[in-house]
């Protein structure tokens, strides 16, 4: 290869194909920002909904919960046909990586997220932890096109669109806390519950608001789907994200988009509420547990009664990931988006389906 990189900490070169084995190389892509994969083989589009993968900061560097998680994709994904996994933020637990060269890309995921499937892409976002670290290196180490980008599929010989349109919300939104200085104790028993106050940056969030609308405005996807670390609703721990429900959730309803993928609390979750504006149906897909997992209903009371799914059973321990931990398989077809969640041991719990955006 004759392209070199420059590292983002300094001045040391090194060469994408290299370092990137599994966290996306720069030839997978293609489906990225303009470019679409066009899959006309495919009868339906496969892959994976995962969040909070980020193992743990000290010896072993992984969790209970993340391995179970990682075995079970790696199983599914072989046995399914999956075609890549959505990484929804908090890669690297509790503060991110400090350059490419980081061991925790190793420790933390290309020594847990092992087999075939696991090889193909992983589209992945920064989350609220990874932000406390060197977010502009796992940009590179990954080679996602940016902090904030769009994939397009196309499969199947009817030509079914889908666009995910790929944001970073601790950009948008601001972070939760300064946790940079904090012990490795004091970030499992600190309060991350509260909202962050504002974006560190306005223009940059006015920029992103701005993208996000025109890649709304110009989708024509029969599934159009929007991803970020923060979830919009949420019953759990940190529950509805102010900043996200006051300015993405009217362009969410505003646009028709067919659901709204989100990870930070640690649970699995389907919110579906009624778009008061078109006759569909808006679901918030949560799947944050792939790492760690906890059952709490803090936020119940924020979402209308029996708008929402939580499997229960999980470990309480969240932090220190003593559980199955889960994720959320998705399949399309030219009918519908049917979302499957499974925890660790490959138990499905529920599932749910959305029609294609033309149908409504």
């Amino acid at each position: 290869m004759d392209k070199v990189v420059l590292d983002v900490s300094g001045s040391v070169p090194f060469k994408p194909d290299e370092e990137c084995e599994v966290w996306t190389p720069a030839h997978r892509l293609k489906c990225t920002n303009g470019g679409v994969c066009e899959r006309p083989d495919l009868n339906t589009l496969k892959f994976f909904l995962v969040g909070d993968t980020g193992g743990l900061p000290i010896y072993p560097y992984t969790t209970y919960g993340q391995n179970k998680v990682a075995k079970a994709l790696s199983q599914m994904g072989e046995e399914k046909s999956s075609e890549f996994q959505i990484s929804l933020g908090d890669n690297i637990y509790y503060t991110g990586v400090k350059n490419i060269f980081d061991q925790r890309f190793e420790s933390s995921f290309e020594d847990v997220y092992l087999g075939d499937a696991m090889q193909k892409p992983w589209y992945m976002i920064g989350g609220n932890h990874d932000h406390f670290g060197n977010i502009t290196a796992q940009v590179a180490y990954t080679t996602f096109p940016s902090l904030y980008y769009k994939i397009s599929y196309k499969f199947s010989e009817k030509g079914i669109s889908v666009d995910f349109i790929m944001t970073d919300t601790i950009v948008l939104c601001g972070n939760t806390r300064d946790v940079e200085d904090a012990g490795f104790f004091d970030m499992i028993f600190a309060d991350v519950s509260a909202d962050p106050d504002n974006p560190k940056d306005p223009k940059a969030a006015q920029t992103q608001w701005k993208w996000i609308e025109r890649q709304l405005n110009e989708s024509t996807a029969d599934y159009l789907f929007v991803a970020g670390h923060y979830p919009v609703l949420s019953i759990s721990e940190h529950g509805p994200m102010k900043c996200l429900v006051e300015k993405l959730n009217p362009l969410l309803k505003k646009y028709r988009v067919s659901a709204y993928f989100a990870g930070h609390d640690h649970t699995l979750q389907d919110v579906f509420i009624d778009n008061e504006t078109e006759p569909l149906m808006m679901h918030y897909i949560i799947s944050g547990a792939a790492s760690r997992s906890d059952r709490s209903k803090k936020h119940e009371g924020d979402v209308p009664p029996g708008s929402s799914f939580y499997p229960t059973g999980f470990n309480p321990l969240s932090q220190l990931g003593f559980s199955n931990g889960g994720f959320v398989f998705v399949e399309i077809s030219d009918q519908s988006a049917i979302f499957k969640f499974f925890t660790g041991k490959s138990e499905q719990k529920y599932n749910c389906s959305i029609l294609p955006r033309k149908f409504h």
